[in-house]
């Protein structure tokens, strides 16, 4: 049941009409006593006076009493008929101030009252994001400058929303270039060092450059098609919340990435076979290079980077692991936090991406570390394989 509480009109009202009937009441009774004591003292002074002034001595002395007695009765009767009358104009009087006062207070109540409900209307309208409502700034002086500074607050209400969408527009262009350069730069590096061998191949042992020419190019041309599935990505940032998921052997994937960084770095792999994954292909490799990189940045050069690939029921663990200085306690819940990075390049966006582009494909992304002992990332990714035959089993 819903309860019905008054409103500060009704409050207002109430006290209005206890105030009204109460002094009504109060004048009544003053003029009730002041008849009383009016006809009191009459009778008590100018009767006794009169009375004391005749001998009653004659007959005519009786007359006269009987003549006093007369007059006293039409005087007494006067008095009475003027109290009276005096008693019911006070009242007709205090009605109508009554009736008068009720319709100025019903007016000015409204006129106070209908300003307020427009606000209320405006307000909710600026509440669903409406900031162009405008209120004709009319009523009494204080109604009126009330509605002039509800005004100028949306004005700068709409005015401050334009900016911010503005604003909002040119920190997503921002973000978003920001994101394209530091991915861009995760391919280049081993173009760039591919290139490095090749040079120092020609310079040193130009006879076997044609030996370890396949593979670099292979290493270049996969690269390459990285970059352009990459700004394929970049050129719709909405597919990133919508991979594109394919089947395939994440050992096999895990290899190839490997394959760029083992030359000049030493990356210990220890991969379990038959099993597959289904993951957006180019959000995987995106995901792998970022955390590699970032393992090879806090890694001393003669430690290992150490990729394992193994599983837990019907979930493949790929855990990458380094060896480096580790990630303080306080900065382990941050370190996926857009532009939060303790290196001293980089913009902070790469594990960012790497825990959206994980998310995005119904996985776990895990963190352990220990200072100067080193971290591991941890992926679980469903195992398609083992999921069908569990599937299987069940049927």
């Amino acid at each position: 049941m819903k309860i019905i509480r008054p409103g500060l009109r009704t409050f207002i009202f109430a006290l209005y009409v206890i105030l009204s009937i109460s002094s009504l009441i109060i004048l009544n009774q003053y003029f009730m006593h002041k008849t009383n004591q009016i006809t009191s003292g009459f009778n008590q002074i100018q009767f006794s006076e009169s009375l004391r002034n005749i001998r009653m001595a004659s007959g005519a002395d009786s007359l006269a009493a009987n003549a006093l007695m007369l007059r006293y009765g039409e005087s007494m009767l006067n008095i009475r008929m003027v109290l009276r009358e005096t008693q019911i104009y006070s009242i007709l009087i205090l009605i109508g101030l009554i009736v008068v006062s009720g319709l100025l207070f019903t007016l000015v109540m409204l006129r106070i009252s209908q300003p307020l409900v427009e606000l209320k209307e405006a307000t909710e309208q600026i509440r669903q994001g409406n900031f162009s409502v405008h209120l004709p700034e009319t009523g009494i002086f204080e109604m009126k400058e009330l509605k002039g500074s509800f005004n100028r607050m949306s004005h700068e209400l709409e005015t401050t929303q334009k900016r911010l969408l503005v604003a909002e527009k040119e920190m997503i262009w921002k973000d978003l270039s920001r994101i394209l350069a530091h991915e861009i730069k995760n391919p280049l590096t081993p173009i760039q060092l591919a290139v490095q061998r090749v040079e120092e191949k020609l310079e040193i042992e130009p006879e076997k450059l044609v030996e370890m020419l396949p593979d670099t190019l292979k290493v270049i041309q996969q690269e390459i098609d990285n970059l352009r599935l990459l700004a394929q990505d970049f050129s719709s940032f909405a597919k990133i919340a919508q991979p594109q998921t394919e089947t395939f052997d994440p050992a096999e994937a895990v290899r190839e990435i490997a394959a760029s960084y083992q030359d000049n770095y030493t990356i210990k792999l220890n991969l379990e076979a038959d099993h597959l994954i289904r993951f957006d292909r180019t959000h995987f490799y995106q995901i792998l290079t970022n955390i590699i990189q970032n393992a090879i940045d806090a890694s001393p050069p003669e430690q290992p980077i150490e990729l394992n690939l193994t599983t837990n029921k019907a979930f493949v663990v790929l855990t990458i692991k380094d060896y480096g200085s580790g990630i303080e306690p306080d900065d382990l819940n941050r370190i996926f936090e857009p532009y939060f990075s303790r290196k001293h390049h980089g913009t902070g966006l790469g594990l960012a991406l790497v825990k959206r582009l994980i998310e995005a494909n119904q996985s776990v992304i895990r963190v352990r570390s220990q200072l100067e002992k080193g971290s591991e990332f941890i992926l679980i990714i469903e195992d398609v394989k083992a999921r069908r035959s569990f599937l299987r089993e069940e049927v």
